[in-house]
């Protein structure tokens, strides 16, 4: 007889321990505690409703029920390239940078699970409208910080910078902006 079976069959087995141990660590694990660093918010989720949204401490969830949802406290700045053509049909591509702020986080995750890509894409199409609606001459006059509003609740665009504007010269272009030099 080896020694590790020598050992084990000294002790009483009690196999209610054995399972109640097994179930307690399983509860554990399920509950999955989760502790909230200071630059992050951590919105729990039931049904798609934020139930609770903690700055700091340890929280846990439900399983099955609840779902965790990680946003930045931070504002995030998030290069931004957008594709678009102007009225008279010239194609313009713009290139800056978009900071984005959660504000609300109960409403940003209610909103949606991605919060500050759906901004970035609504920043996107707002900029695309704004070319599409002016020439290339209109183009030169853009300011360099934009307010866009963005229809996402508890985000909030705080800049929109441009930072390069790139036309292809073409015959058109030329045309378009001729009246402008003389």
């Amino acid at each position: 007889m080896d020694l590790a079976t020598s050992v084990l069959a000294d002790l009483p087995v009690y196999p209610w321990a054995i399972v109640a141990g097994l179930t307690a660590l399983g509860a554990g694990t399920a509950l999955e505690p989760r502790r909230v660093p200071r630059d992050q918010w951590l919105v729990v989720l039931r049904s798609g409703r934020a139930t609770r949204v903690l700055a700091s401490g340890t929280t846990i969830r439900l399983p099955l029920l609840e779902h965790y949802l990680w946003l930045p406290r931070a504002p995030i700045c998030h290069p931004i390239v957008v594709a678009a053509r102007t009225h008279e049909g010239i194609e313009v591509r713009l290139s800056g940078d978009v900071t984005i702020q959660i504000v609300d986080p109960a409403a940003a995750a209610e909103a949606s699970l991605t919060p500050t890509d759906l901004a970035l894409d609504e920043a996107e199409r707002a900029l695309a409208r704004l070319v599409a609606r002016g020439d290339v001459v209109a183009l030169a006059e853009l300011p360099t910080y934009l307010d866009v509003e963005v229809a996402v609740p508890g985000v909030r665009i705080s800049a929109l910078e441009i930072g390069r504007i790139e036309i292809e010269l073409t015959w058109q272009v030329l045309r378009s902006v001729a009246p402008q030099t003389k």
